[in-house]
């Protein structure tokens, strides 16, 4: 082998040695971004990490502030994460800050998002453990919009099914959601409930300002509700006195049915007058005689007055009236 050659191999292994170190170096400061700020290690426990491993990072608001040191499974569904930050942002990180998995953009890598406590009662220190939540995971959204898409699709073809049957029917809902007459009649129908309900509104006040009035003792119920005033006393003499009047009248009216019972079956003169028709038409007869007699005796007498025999015979009678 000649010096050149050797020269050549010496030269390529150094190249290959100084890319493998850069390459080395450029995955710890990216993954690594830390390593040579002072941190410090806090710890929570999740049911799911969905993919996180070490290394990947840890945020505060939305901040780059450490990375997953250690990943552990220590239960069936409790997993130990351990995460190293720089202990410069300790401060803003309360004992009752929460943790939770997120996504670096949509599909990007899992990290840890730290939500900040509020009125906490100190910062957290070295080897300090933080609450933690369950945040619905991508796969999980995906499963539950893909049966939200399946129901909507159910949905949707429920839906076209029952706008077919109802234009094909025309029945009672065609008529409801088409139909302009029927929708003016229950236009009419509401607008006439609203009439009747402002009615009764309006009378439901009036009945209670008559309440009202009535238990203040104003206005004659009033008046007769209050069992000392003299209205009352009034009212009670009158309900008294037509009791009295409706007695006597029943009494006079059944002495009359008995008198008129006794007439109806007697044989004297007034139940001749008021039953036997015969003298009834006798009577009217002779009644028109009269009539007929007065007045013929009226006509006479009439022309007496006239009569020079007798002329001052009457003339005399008058002037002594």
């Amino acid at each position: 082998m000649t010096l050149e050659t050797r020269k050549k191999i010496k030269l390529g292994i150094f190249v290959s040695t100084a890319i493998i170190l850069l390459i080395t170096a450029l995955y710890f400061l990216g993954s690594k971004q830390s390593m040579f700020s002072k941190t410090m290690l806090i710890h929570t426990y999740f049911e799911n990490i969905n993919g996180l491993i070490s290394g990947n990072n840890v945020r505060l608001s939305g901040i780059d502030i450490g990375t997953v040191s250690k990943v552990e499974i220590r239960g069936v569904t409790k997993i130990y994460v351990e995460m190293s930050i720089e202990e410069k942002y300790a401060e803003f990180i309360g004992i009752n800050s929460v943790a939770s998995l997120g996504t670096d953009g949509l599909m990007g890598n899992r990290l840890v998002n730290i939500e900040p406590g509020i009125n906490y009662e100190r910062v957290i220190k070295n080897g300090d453990e933080i609450q933690s939540k369950e945040v619905l995971s991508t796969d999980e959204m995906m499963l539950t919009l893909d049966k939200t898409n399946k129901n909507i699709s159910i949905v949707s073809e429920d839906l076209v099914n029952i706008t077919r049957n109802i234009n094909k029917s025309k029945g009672t809902l065609y008529s409801v959601l088409l139909d302009t007459s029927l929708a003016e009649s229950v236009n009419n129908s509401l607008n006439n409930i609203s009439e009747i309900s402002g009615i009764l509104k309006n009378f439901s006040s009036d009945l209670l300002q008559l309440s009202t009035d009535i238990r203040k003792g104003e206005g004659v119920l009033g008046e007769l509700t209050n069992d000392n005033s003299r209205t009352h006393v009034q009212f009670d003499s009158t309900i008294a006195n037509l009791r009295i009047s409706s007695e006597n009248l029943s009494r006079f009216s059944n002495t009359l049915r008995e008198t008129m019972d006794s007439i109806k079956f007697a044989k004297g003169s007034v139940s001749t007058l008021l039953y036997d028709t015969v003298v009834a038409g006798q009577l009217r007869s002779s009644m028109a005689n009269i009539d007929s007699g007065t007045v013929q005796l009226n006509e006479l007498m009439n022309a007496l007055k006239e009569n020079f025999l007798f002329r001052k015979y009457f003339r005399r009678q008058n002037k002594n009236k």
